[in-house]
């Protein structure tokens, strides 16, 4: 999975700054959920011409209790160039047919990667909001997540390890935005000590043997909890339970890491709250 920030505009003008208003786009079409997020964030719903069905989706979606009415598309190439759009949102590596469509008729492409770190999200935020002509909005957005990462610093240099785990023991190391969140969060991202970097797996029985300080789930009320798996059973596994108990195990809203963007600052705030309960927790000489 790649994680390097990446963006690549390919609409006829610069990456930063506002278009002139005449050519500021009228009908953008976003194909990807990090972009459908960052074209509900950044506009209003009369300029967005559709967006990808998955921002509708509540497990995945920031904002998808906000987008009704909003169309959405699967992006097919065909469906694409009906919607008539004079903007196209895309991920790098996703909808590829529907972006050769939409260039070979000359219709300008903004494309974007994932991230791994908040100079990421700013990088991005920033070359996306030019391309609609919405820096003013960027860079509001970019101020109040700055202002409340810098609230939620830690003010010692206590770091308590902090394992964030998927179904299947499946995680994250350094050089990924989780590590980036647990950092600015006052964490020690567990998988990085263990020497991960990117994304991979742990055993039950490394885990056990050497446990974290915090186990960081999904929020309840996840698709897996609607739909158990074997693999999502994993962290319900007892030796686990018995190494990690529930009290140190916060839960983290997943739409806020699945994707990098200004919001992604809820989750460095959870995670200080977290971190604060712990330390209070250890003072109090409690479990």
């Amino acid at each position: 999975m790649a994680v390097a920030p990446a963006w690549v505009p390919a609409w006829g003008g610069p990456t930063t700054g506002a278009p002139p208003p005449s050519t500021q786009p009228r009908r953008v079409v976003s194909l990807n959920l990090c972009t459908d997020q960052l074209a509900a964030l950044l506009l209003p719903p009369g300029r967005i011409a559709a967006l990808s069905h998955l921002a509708a989706d509540p497990t995945l979606s920031y904002v998808a209790g906000r987008i009704g009415g909003i169309p959405l598309t699967q992006g097919g190439a065909e469906e694409l160039l009906a919607l008539k759009p004079d903007l196209v949102l895309a991920g790098r590596y996703t909808a590829q047919a529907a972006v050769r469509m939409a260039k070979a008729h000359h219709i300008p492409v903004v494309q974007v990667g994932l991230i791994a770190d908040f100079d990421g999200i700013r990088d991005q935020v920033r070359a996306v909001a030019a391309a609609l002509g919405e820096s003013a909005t960027g860079e509001s957005l970019l101020a109040d997540m700055d202002r409340r990462l810098a609230a939620a610093a830690p003010t010692d240099d206590r770091r308590p390890t902090a394992l964030s785990l998927a179904p299947g023991a499946f995680t994250s190391g350094a050089g990924t935005l989780t590590a980036a969140v647990m950092n600015a969060a006052g964490l020690a991202n567990y998988p990085a000590t263990k020497g991960m970097t990117g994304y991979g797996y742990l055993t039950v029985e490394g885990i056990v043997a050497d446990p974290p300080d915090l186990l960081i789930t999904g929020a309840p009320d996840t698709a897996e909890d609607r739909h158990p798996s074997l693999s999502g059973a994993l962290i319900a596994h007892p030796a686990l339970l018995r190494a990690i108990p529930p009290s140190r195990r916060p839960h983290l809203d997943e739409t806020l890491l699945g994707c990098g963007g200004p919001y992604t600052v809820e989750a460095v705030e959870a995670l200080a709250r977290a971190r604060t309960d712990w330390l209070n927790r250890q003072r109090a000489g409690t479990p």
